[in-house]
């Protein structure tokens, strides 16, 4: 399940070292989409870093798919423990705070 999820992005290639920065629009468990103004090419293996409110994930990912000029679709590969806690932690609290929304004009 995809959560929206607002956060800076750094992907660093894993091959030439080449770096492109962005924000991520959602956010789940195997990956996230990050908009960006340019893509690394489908299959690119990364090192990414999320940072969000002061906490940082790190891990690498795969481009699993590229659209131009929109940004790039990210499979996580291999997350270390200590990390995918941080990422659980985020996902958990996004759900929260989605189902916890008021509902204007109900009656009690």
């Amino acid at each position: 399940m995809r959560v929206p999820f607002a956060a800076e992005l750094r992907a660093t290639e894993l091959n030439s070292g080449r770096e492109i920065w962005g924000e991520t629009t959602n956010l789940s468990k195997g990956g996230c989409f990050v908009r960006t103004r340019e893509s690394f090419p489908h299959d690119t293996l990364l090192l990414i870093e999320i940072n969000n409110c002061g906490v940082r994930f790190v891990t690498d990912a795969r481009v699993a798919y590229a659209l131009e000029r929109e940004g790039m679709g990210l499979s996580f590969l291999n997350i270390p423990g200590n990390q995918l806690r941080i990422l659980e932690e985020w996902l958990f609290s996004t759900v929260v705070k989605q189902s916890v929304r008021p509902s204007w004009g109900a009656t009690e």
